[in-house]
């Protein structure tokens, strides 16, 4: 992280990288002294804080507030950052969320990538950051967080079944593993994360299906490696949590 560290001295309000990470790469555990928004370009990043998890696919971008500790852990990814000053915000973000890139936010950023880092105050290039930012700013925020448990033991099972999710696992076979009764498992894992165990397990499948989407693998493989009876269970489910069904997410990292 010395390069980063370095260019985040610039006197600049804005800088701009592109990066390129090789298949399974983590990023340890840093911070930045400016506010970043990650924009995967290709790939997916998993981004992953003491407060939770954020899945951030293709088409999409994450704002991460200026010294919040974060890890990245990335699958063939390609990401192109932005890190603001915080001075250049009326109220800089205080906790990351993730905001899908529309055709200008995305052409601005391209845009932005190839600007010189020291560009001329007062110029096209400057009036090209700041309109950036103006966009950014104004993108809401999608649901693609899932809180962790800071719990050490929950944490590692949580982590771990990010690594094969399957609507089969159940709180019996999780409370088995930490030696508790399965009621005991139940009050833990909810005062651990503010969600049911249910509840999270979905939602862990669903990021991870959109990870897979992005890849170009299919619906019906997914499907059937999650445990779902068939496709459309599959779909139902996915699109009850993201409001849209996994063939939109499929046609969008496509284009």
């Amino acid at each position: 992280m010395r390069k980063i560290d370095q260019l985040e001295k610039t006197d600049r309000d804005v800088i701009a990288l592109e990066s390129i990470y090789p298949d399974g790469h983590v990023v340890a555990t840093h911070t930045h002294r400016r506010v970043q928004l990650l924009y995967a370009v290709a790939g997916i990043v998993r981004l992953e804080t003491q407060s939770g998890t954020w899945v951030v696919p293709p088409g999409f971008a994450i704002w991460i507030p200026a010294g919040m500790p974060h890890q990245l852990r990335t699958i063939k990814v390609k990401t192109h950052s932005l890190y603001f000053q915080s001075g250049a915000f009326m109220r800089p973000p205080s906790e990351c969320q993730v905001i899908e890139v529309p055709p200008l936010l995305r052409e601005l950023i391209s845009a932005a990538i190839k600007v010189p880092l020291l560009y001329q105050q007062d110029s096209r290039d400057e009036s090209l950051m700041k309109m950036l930012l103006q966009e950014a700013r104004i993108q809401p925020a999608v649901p693609l967080h899932l809180p962790m448990p800071r719990d050490a033991q929950l944490a590692q099972l949580c982590h771990a079944f990010f690594d094969a999710p399957t609507q089969m696992s159940t709180p019996a076979e999780w409370a088995g593993q930490l030696h508790i009764s399965t009621r005991t498992f139940y009050r833990r894992f909810l005062a651990n994360t503010g969600m049911t165990f249910i509840a999270w397990r979905q939602q862990a499948c669903v990021f991870v299906a959109l990870s897979r989407l992005s890849l170009g693998e299919s619906i019906t493989g997914i499907a059937l490696d999650m445990g779902y009876e068939s496709p459309s269970s599959f779909s139902t489910m996915f699109k009850k949590s993201m409001g849209a069904a996994p063939s939109l997410y499929a046609r969008k990292a496509s284009i």
